[in-house]
């Protein structure tokens, strides 16, 4: 129960009300070990679809992630654009998460969020909610230029 106390105290757990945004999006099965490398590419063939349509992201990369199966992940990954955009084979037109979702700001390397879950199924259970089992976490900095101890993710539970 002490351990659940800190999880408290690390991390602001709040309800929030997502509104879905038209995305584009990769969806597929992958092991947790392979995840940096499949997104690596799928977020650079994303962004190449983007700008040769003469268009951008407009907001920061997102994944949701269907199950916690390490050996067979499912996860769709992508960004937001404006609506009306089309995607061509593996990238496809799709919606970010909408619904009621127990939501936290993680700073620190993807690696070690667990922290971040942990308390986010403790505060669901406190407040008599339901997590449905899709997690869907948006990556605010780029990984690519920030610290890992310095990324931020907002790391959202969608509840039933």
């Amino acid at each position: 129960m002490e351990e659940t106390m800190d999880f408290e105290c690390s991390f602001h757990c709040e309800l929030q009300n997502l509104e879905p945004h038209p995305a584009l999006t990769i969806r597929l099965k992958t092991k947790a070990g392979d995840i940096a490398e499949v997104f690596d590419e799928g977020y650079g063939a994303i962004a190449a679809y983007l700008k040769s349509k003469g268009k951008e992201p407009l907001g920061p990369p997102f994944a949701i992630y269907f199950n916690m199966e390490m050996e067979n992940l499912e996860v769709e990954f992508g960004f937001p654009v404006e609506a009306g955009i089309t995607g061509e084979e593996s990238i496809v037109s799709s919606m970010t998460p909408s619904g009621k979702a127990a939501s936290s700001l993680y700073i620190g390397p993807y690696e070690e969020a667990e922290p971040v879950y942990d308390a986010l199924i403790a505060w669901i259970r406190e407040n008599n909610f339901e997590a449905n089992g899709i997690a869907y976490e948006i990556y605010l900095n780029d990984p690519a230029v920030t610290p890992p101890e310095q990324l931020k993710t907002q790391v959202n539970l969608m509840l039933v």
